[in-house]
């Protein structure tokens, strides 16, 4: 049967080529059937230009896995044991609560928002016999008429009938269309070709900020200076940024799942400066790396945590960037081209702006190992004229050496 359903206060923002298999009770027969051949049937619907939404597989799914422990890297595998999904998870959110008895194991699909409402199409999974192979193609045959649907939906730009808002749940097999569902957004890092028409002091100045919508990257290079610093550069680590997190994003039912499941476990982790001078989240065992002269910023921020530092003044603290740039490239003092870059550096607000690179370089090593609503503790954040600093509690600021 062809129905469809609304929700009211959905927490997370459906995709629209998700397909989730919901069920008002268990159905032994059907779960099993999916959980047994669950990777066959992800792989048909990926064959199908579809993301399989199965709930009670999801923190086993080893796709998924990555990205769970970047959004919540303090998870163990006796944490993600105890987190149990159901199938009826999503159907407390339903508009009219009272039809819940009627949905059937289904598969819905077609997210279309209409007022405060999600709308879905669904379709019944009705399976006859105990032939293993007829059960898998007829569920396969299932998928085929779903993308087939999908494709008519999208190319004639209209929606599937929801019928009466107070059914909310109605045989439509028919599968009258009348409007196009709204398309899921993105979150994504600026349009490259505005930005760098503009000058990059300007660019930066802009990104910087805590409202910055630059949120990571995959960055590492073995450059030390500024000199090598330029625009096909940064377009570079930007492209790779926007590439690395959409690869490792959680985006609709996951990253709902997650923060409701496992949010009480949540840790912010130490963050650990070796003797050697490397960057730790011990409570993640993860390691931050950055090019020398990136890390002994960073590293000047924290030791002057107590007070920030204002980046029109960074010239005062040349002694001690100095200090921590020769630490982190093991070296006594540094070359003429060194003390260059850091002589740039300290004046750049006023000139070339690329303290506010070195910032969001840092800021993208953070964001490339862990999900920004946990590395916003560990970057350096301001706004002009203020002083900058990291929001971290000093109290899980530790250094093997004595700096405190």
């Amino acid at each position: 049967m062809n129905y469809s359903i609304s929700f009211t206060n959905l927490p997370f923002k459906p995709e629209d080529r998700q397909v989730i298999y919901v069920e008002n009770q268990f159905d032994e027969r059907i779960n099993t059937i999916i959980k047994k051949h669950y990777e066959q049937l992800k792989w048909s619907f990926k064959r199908a230009n579809l993301d399989f939404v199965y709930l009670p597989m999801f923190f086993n799914d080893e796709e998924t896995k990555e990205k769970i422990m970047y959004y919540a890297p303090y998870l163990t595998s006796e944490i993600m044991e105890k987190a149990e999904l159901r199938s009826s998870y999503l159907l407390g959110y339903m508009s009219h609560i009272e039809n819940r008895e009627k949905i059937m194991p289904s598969f819905i699909y077609a997210p279309c928002k209409e007022d405060e409402e999600w709308i879905f199409h669904g379709l019944t999974i009705d399976i006859d016999g105990d032939n293993k192979d007829s059960v898998i193609h007829l569920l396969e045959a299932l998928i085929y008429d779903i993308a087939e649907e999908l494709v008519s939906y999208k190319d004639s730009g209209i929606r599937f009938s929801i019928g009466h808002k107070e059914d909310d749940i109605h045989s439509s097999s028919d599968k009258s269309i009348d409007q196009k569902p709204s398309k899921a957004e993105y979150s994504s890092i600026p349009d490259l070709e505005s930005k760098f028409g503009k000058r990059l002091n300007s660019f930066w100045r802009e990104s910087i900020c805590e409202e910055e919508v630059i949120t990571g990257s995959s960055y590492e290079s073995s450059s030390n200076t500024l000199d090598d610093i330029n625009e096909e550069d940064v377009r570079n680590t930007l492209e790779e940024l926007e590439n690395n997190i959409e690869r490792l994003r959680l985006l609709g039912i996951p990253l709902s799942v997650i923060t409701e499941f496992v949010a009480k476990y949540e840790t912010i982790s130490r963050l650990l400066i070796t003797d050697d001078y490397r960057i730790l989240l011990p409570d993640y065992d993860i390691e931050v790396t950055l090019p020398a002269l990136y890390k002994a910023v960073y590293l000047l921020f924290i030791y002057h945590k107590k007070e920030g530092i204002v980046l029109q003044q960074l010239e005062k603290y040349h002694g001690d960037l100095v200090y921590f740039y020769c630490k982190t490239k093991g070296i006594q003092q540094l070359s003429p081209r060194q003390l260059e870059s850091i002589n740039k550096l300290e004046s750049s607000y006023n000139n070339d702006g690329s303290i506010y690179i070195v910032l969001s370089r840092i800021k993208a090593a953070f964001t490339r190992v862990i999900d920004d609503h946990l590395a916003k503790y560990y970057y350096i954040v301001g706004r002009p004229s203020e002083p900058y600093n990291i929001t971290l509690d000093p109290e899980l600021i530790e250094w093997e050496d004595d700096y405190e």
